[in-house]
């Protein structure tokens, strides 16, 4: 052991963070041609699984400020992939919908999302595969990550 203690030369610290940032820009290109952003595919997925929650839960849910969940939404809504409806119990609220269109989109994203996540870790047996995903989500929690939370820190 050299190199300032770190086995084989560098810090793991360091690798996850260049390999997130690699991870991050590749799966930003495979959208692309979607017209949309990593965040936008969180978002929209955020709202699939709780369809019908108010617009301020959502947004208290993944950590984005009010001001940016409704400039986000908006975007959204502006591009037919999201609705905003009235909620009848609390005229001020707005519960968040996926338009068909959303469905779809997301659907579209999230195969390559799967596709992105084979590409990443296609150097990798089976068993790797699972042991990293073990060791990573691990890792998460113990830092206490939020899966529902943008990548980027705090927004």
């Amino acid at each position: 052991m050299h190199h300032g203690g770190y086995p084989h030369g560098g810090s793991s610290a360091f690798l996850l963070a260049q390999l997130g940032f690699t991870a991050a820009r590749r799966f930003a290109e495979r959208l692309a041609p979607l017209d949309l952003e990593p965040r936008h595919v969180g978002l929209l997925r955020v709202v699939a699984a709780a369809e019908g929650q108010s617009q301020q839960a959502i947004g208290e849910r993944m950590r984005i400020a009010p001001s940016r969940m409704v400039a986000f939404v908006d975007d959204l809504e502006a591009r037919g992939l999201v609705q905003r409806k009235r909620n009848p119990a609390d005229r001020r609220a707005y519960a968040l919908h996926l338009t068909g269109r959303g469905r779809e989109l997301l659907e579209t994203a999230l195969a390559e999302a799967a596709r992105h996540d084979a590409e990443i870790t296609a150097p990798l047996s089976e068993q790797e595969r699972h042991s990293l995903h073990e060791l990573l989500t691990k890792l998460a929690e113990a830092h206490e990550l939020d899966q529902h939370r943008l990548p980027g820190g705090p927004h």
